[in-house]
């Protein structure tokens, strides 16, 4: 089942898959790597991280739940 996320953050958005949002939030920390994100492209990620939380991808600590076998 494919489960569909909305965030919006100021002039950012995304709507789509939960899978690829998880993409997009490690491929933009690696990006980053140690540098500090733009304060407003670090909270549109927080919010993906939240909403991807929010439908039990990531846990409590913002690791991804791994699906039982």
């Amino acid at each position: 089942m494919t489960v569909i996320i909305k965030v919006k953050e100021k002039g950012l958005s995304y709507e789509g898959d939960t899978e690829y949002a998880y993409r997009l939030v490690e491929s933009l920390r690696e990006a980053y790597g140690h540098n500090e994100m733009p304060k407003m492209l670090n909270d549109f990620v927080f919010n993906i991280e939240v909403a991807l939380q929010n439908v039990g991808v990531l846990d409590e600590w913002f690791n991804k739940i791994e699906e039982a076998a």
